[in-house]
């Protein structure tokens, strides 16, 4: 899987002594696009803890990829939301519509492994204030455009999961 390059955030506006709670960046990564938010719930923060964000913005690309594993991990278990999530798509979408993000002609691999196949990551929260670090916000493109439905990774600072949910 090809590790996408993530542009860098400029934080010139963060002043660690009067933080606001939430700052946004629109970022270029690989070929599309992904929003990047910062929440903080003090109004006040550490130079080693903005540290702690960089690092962990720095190996946004390598937690996409490892998300992607979860991801794959969650939808062979019995109990899955990604499995919930993507059959959302084969149930709601009409043979046309599903033909505009699969090929149906597809016969290796099952609809659902080809939807999965199209999820993006379009936003990625980082909390380093709460218990957990970062969410990031896999959607798929309809008509090219991100859905409204997103299945959620929840990761921790050190790139464990806490959990997978879908969202809409």
């Amino acid at each position: 899987m090809e590790v996408l390059v993530l542009e860098k955030p400029d934080f010139a506006e963060i002043d660690l002594n009067k933080l606001t709670d939430y700052y946004d960046w629109t970022l270029k990564f690989g070929e599309g696009k992904l929003n990047l938010d910062l929440n903080f719930e003090t109004e006040t923060t550490s130079q080693f803890q903005l540290n702690q964000v960089i690092e962990f913005i720095n190996k946004i690309p390598e937690f996409d990829i490892q998300n992607q594993n979860y991801i794959k991990a969650d939808f062979e278990q019995s109990v899955s939301m990604t499995a919930d999530y993507l059959n959302f798509y084969l149930d709601e979408l009409s043979e046309n519509e599903l033909a505009g993000i699969i090929d149906l002609k597809n016969r290796k691999k099952s609809r659902s492994n080809l939807l999965m196949e199209k999820l993006n990551l379009i936003r990625v929260g980082i909390y380093p204030q709460a218990s957990y670090f970062g969410t990031f916000d896999y959607s798929i493109d309809i008509d090219g455009e991100p859905c409204n439905q997103l299945l959620v990774v929840q990761i921790n600072r050190d790139g464990s999961l806490n959990y997978i949910t879908w969202e809409s």
